[in-house]
């Protein structure tokens, strides 16, 4: 039998937690993503925004707003569950961070856009109902896992 000094069960011990560490943080791939998205649209100078007819829908950019937290914190929920955490509160938490330091570095990234505590209420007002999405019409439900 192979016996292992502490040394060698520690670097093991550290190897498996390692591996364990990547197999959850690589659920967390489709929020990643989307929230580079958000990211790119956030911190986009406002002369490169596209101007359509349909666009000047009046606080058009509120429900824009809205849309990207709502699929943000809903992309969230199952990560969050698999990690074993408080869904959700860790969910609708993190969220809400990521809202709130993304709204009040905007206005530090591009000279044309600013900070607005409008669209911070917007994003806050997506997560609250895709917390409630998520709860009635997600959780549980078979697929969930798509999420």
């Amino acid at each position: 039998m192979l016996f292992l000094d502490s040394k060698n069960r520690n670097l093991i011990a550290a190897m498996y937690l390692n591996q364990v560490f990547i197999k959850k943080a690589i659920q967390f791939w489709k929020p990643a993503i989307w929230l580079a998205l958000i990211c790119y649209g956030l911190f986009l100078p406002a002369n490169e925004l596209p101007m359509k007819s349909f666009l000047k829908i009046p606080n058009f950019d509120k429900m824009v707003h809205f849309s990207l937290f709502f699929v943000l914190c809903l992309l969230l929920f199952r990560p969050v569950k698999l990690l074993q955490l408080k869904t959700y509160f860790f969910a609708p938490l993190i969220s809400i961070a990521l809202g709130a330091m993304l709204e009040l570095v905007q206005h530090s990234i591009t000279s044309s856009r600013n900070s607005d505590i409008f669209d911070f209420l917007a994003n806050f007002s997506g997560i609250l109902a895709s917390l409630l999405f998520y709860h009635f019409f997600v959780s549980g439900k078979r697929w969930e896992k798509l999420f």
